[in-house]
């Protein structure tokens, strides 16, 4: 046996077996031994002057002929190997391109059958006329059986090649699907919906669909909602409530500004637009749902919506102040537990206080025994911390902070600000005090009614704003310490 022989065999076994055995191991380490065993037989081709090409032969193939021949096989498939991952790390280097497998699984199935054809026809010389007359007929049978299955397929590429989306992206089929989408195959794409179902699409049917895709260019997404309020109301004053609420939801990104317009006129109710903008799909819904309630309260509040016969359109607050105070403190979570003549009790004493924007309410730190309730416009909350000063949120119309302060005076938690024009309810200690002192099982209600207040959702910027008031039986003796002079032992 000559050692051309001998190293022909070694480097077609080599190769064979370092494809097989090698393929638990990584992709790198895979693609490291066939560029290795690829240099390797270019070299030993080069020194032997074979040409990885040969002509038809009519006679017997030798030993040593056979195995350059199989040897001139390996290496067309080792470098369609190497093209394969060459492209693979090239599409695949974005996000987009790297988890849509489409386009480089068909280029792949591509090169390893033209490498296919040109190793049977012109290393190992077999006539591949026939091959191909059967392949052909064979595709026919094929393609009518599996014409259903072929249309996704070439939708899937021509989709693939516009590459309105990837993997990852948010979109919206048709008016009817939307969601992430977690797959992008041969056959169809999968979407992973905001009711954490998977809707399986064919391409075909994606192709022929409209798409619209929210990551692109970027995830802000812009929405509206529609709002109805009766004509009588000055329009110029319903804007402004309105826009009052979009500051109510943190979600809605200050640029672009949120807008309010007069969208439609009726015979009983106007109809109001309000436009705005989030940051990402996923958070349109819970903002919605934010808007409409902030909005509800805030022309609730102004007596815009007249629910009870009342509009302050034709009256001013302050031309029947008691029916206000009352409309106002008996919404409010804390006095759920009054009587009618308590909640009027507490609606004499209330004073009222108005703010210019950017006018301090109150004062981290500051010790003030009143509690506050907001009859119009919008108060911002910030604190200051060790690393920096830090915005909490706003409250609007119907909202109401300080009652840990106006029962047990503990200090503010933070600073209160007027972002707008704001009407504001003072309730001094003193009022609650005279309220206990011919009560003392009021003080336990209004423990249970704080507590209730705190854990209401829509609270939440105020809770955050208020000192810890610690277990039941810790905040009902501070109350009763506070209020000592007035209560029993």
């Amino acid at each position: 046996m000559t050692s051309t022989l001998i190293i022909a065999v070694a480097l077609v076994a080599l190769t064979l077996v370092g494809l097989v055995a090698l393929r638990p191991f990584s992709y790198r380490t895979r693609i490291g031994f066939d560029l290795t065993c690829f240099v390797a037989i270019s070299i030993f081709l080069l020194r032997e002057g074979v040409f990885p090409v040969f002509p038809s032969s009519n006679g017997v193939l030798d030993g040593t002929e056979l195995w350059l021949r199989a040897v001139c096989g390996a290496w067309w498939l080792l470098g369609a190997r190497i093209l394969v991952a060459v492209l693979w790390v090239t599409l695949h280097r974005s996000r987009r391109s790297r988890e849509a497998r489409l386009f480089s699984d068909l280029t792949a199935s591509a090169i390893y059958l033209a490498t296919a054809l040109v190793v049977l026809n012109s290393v190992l010389a077999l006539p591949v006329t026939g091959l191909l007359a059967t392949s052909g007929i064979v595709a026919i049978v094929l393609a009518l059986a599996l014409q259903n299955t072929l249309a996704d397929v070439f939708a899937g590429i021509a989709v693939g090649i516009e590459a309105p989306f990837g993997v990852g992206d948010r979109i919206q089929i048709d008016d009817k699907i939307e969601g992430r989408i977690v797959q992008v195959n041969w056959r169809s794409i999968r979407i992973l919906t905001d009711e954490n179902d998977v809707a399986i699409i064919p391409n075909s049917i994606v192709a022929k669909s409209k798409i619209v895709n929210r990551s692109f260019p970027d995830p802000q997404r812009a929405m509206s909602v529609e709002i109805s309020c009766p004509r009588e109301v000055a329009p110029e004053r319903v804007i402004e409530t309105l826009l009052h609420a979009t500051l109510l939801c943190p979600d809605i990104l200050a640029t672009p500004k949120a807008s309010a317009v007069l969208s439609r006129l009726g015979s009983r109710w106007n109809a109001y637009r309000v436009a705005f903008s989030v940051g990402d799909s996923k958070s349109v819904s819970r903002t919605k749902d934010q808007l409409l309630r902030a909005a509800r309260r805030q022309l609730h509040y102004a007596g815009f919506l007249d629910e009870d016969g009342w509009r302050t359109d034709d009256r001013s607050p302050e031309s029947d102040r008691l029916h206000v105070a009352r409309r106002v403190l008996s919404n409010l979570i804390i006095f759920e537990g009054l009587a009618d003549h308590q909640i009027t009790m507490l609606a004499e004493r209330l004073e009222m206080r108005r703010l210019e924007p950017d006018e301090v309410l109150f004062t981290q730190g500051e010790a003030d025994p009143s509690l506050y309730v907001v009859v119009s416009g919008v108060l911002e909350f910030t604190r200051v911390t060790e690393m920096a000063n830090e915005t909490i949120g706003c409250i609007g119309a119907g909202e109401y902070v300080g009652e840990i302060g106006l029962l047990t005076g503990a200090q503010h938690a933070a600073t209160a600000r007027a972002r707008t024009h704001c009407r504001i309810y003072q309730l001094p200690r003193e009022a609650i005090a005279n309220l206990l002192s011919e009560n003392v099982e009021l003080a336990g209600a209004l423990d249970r009614s704080m507590r209730h207040g705190l854990a209401i959702l829509h609270r939440e910027v105020a809770v955050r704003a208020t000192p810890d008031i610690g277990v039941p039986a810790q905040l009902l003796q501070r109350i009763r310490n506070l209020f000592h002079e007035h209560l029993s032992a």
